[in-house]
């Protein structure tokens, strides 16, 4: 791809959005030389702060609506997730400005945290490639949707701790969740294969990493058409210190406890739901079905990046 194949280098047009409430989100200096580097430019920049929850996917979508070639997303995982769900089917590209407690989508670029200016450069010169998302229900995602254990964890963290301390809330909340939380029999759908066993933990990625330490889906590719699902299985406290062991040191894989299926569609019934996490943002409704959307959205990359996540350049 060269450079005019990317149409925001010829309109010389972003839209910026910003969640201020983010953990290590741009300063009011930081902003004003982002400002000035785009303008000395030649850039037409607009800034929008988002000032309640979802606010951004409306933002995305007014951007996609209005033609804008470019937006970046300076917040963390569930800010981007926010703007991807309105941007999603159009022919606007995301990019990403690192902020938050992990951003996930910044560690599988390579994209630094705490260099906004290096990742605005790397955004402006950089490449659009088309990339698959999965919907939980009616949400897309980029990284993951998450059930159990793990979604029950978000869901009891703090954004109040979160903005204090970071992803070291995460571990706080992790310990008091695997104290009571016990696993229910599920039936699960794997594009027509059945599994029934006692779940803890179904993660249906798209991408690699995970909470930014290691990953449960490493042979995940971001536009291969499906979703890389792993299924925990145990009962309560003694089976999620096991699991979480395997994790950390990368050897679930090898567990008969652990199963995994690269599929288009998951589909899951119990006695009860469990809950949901897209994106590391809890969801206060869970959903019975995931599915894998082919191709649903631009995304942009540093120009030259290379990742065994993405295909092959002659696959796109």
């Amino acid at each position: 791809m060269s450079q005019t194949d990317a149409p925001w280098l010829e309109q010389k047009r972003v839209v910026i959005i910003v969640n201020p409430g983010s953990h290590n989100t741009l300063k009011r200096k930081r902003r004003q030389q982002l400002d000035a580097w785009l303008r000395a430019e030649g850039w037409t920049v607009e800034w929008a702060d988002t000032t309640a929850p979802g606010e951004a996917t409306s933002i995305a979508s007014r951007a996609a609506t209005g033609g804008a070639p470019l937006v970046l997303v300076c917040g963390g995982d569930g800010t981007l997730n926010e703007a991807i769900n309105g941007l999603a089917g159009s022919e606007s590209a995301v990019g990403i400005i690192p902020a938050g407690t992990v951003n996930l989508w910044a560690r599988e670029l390579g994209i630094k945290r705490r260099k906004p200016l290096v990742a605005l450069k790397q955004a402006i010169t950089g490449e659009r490639r088309r990339v698959d998302l999965g919907r939980a229900g009616q949400r897309y995602f980029l990284s993951m949707a998450s059930y159990g254990i793990d979604a029950a964890v978000t869901a009891e963290v703090s954004h109040r701790l979160k903005g204090i301390v970071g992803a070291a809330a995460y571990a706080i909340a992790s310990f008091r969740e695997a104290l009571r939380f016990r696993s229910n029999e599920f039936t699960l759908d794997m594009d027509g294969e059945q599994l029934q066993v006692r779940v803890l933990m179904v993660i249906a990625s798209n991408t690699r990493e995970y909470a930014g330490i290691t990953q449960i889906t490493p042979e995940a590719i971001v536009d291969d058409g499906l979703l890389d699902v792993r299924v925990f299985e145990g009962h309560g406290r003694v089976n999620i210190a096991l699991h979480a062991l395997r994790v950390l040191f990368r050897l679930h894989r090898r567990s008969k406890k652990v199963h995994f299926r690269r599929v288009r569609r998951l589909a899951m019934r119990g006695e009860t739901a469990m809950p949901l996490q897209v994106d590391g943002d809890f969801r206060p409704e869970s959903a019975a079905e995931v599915v894998c959307v082919p191709r649903a959205l631009w995304v942009v990359v540093p120009r030259g990046f290379t990742s065994p996540m993405f295909s092959p350049p002659q696959d796109h």
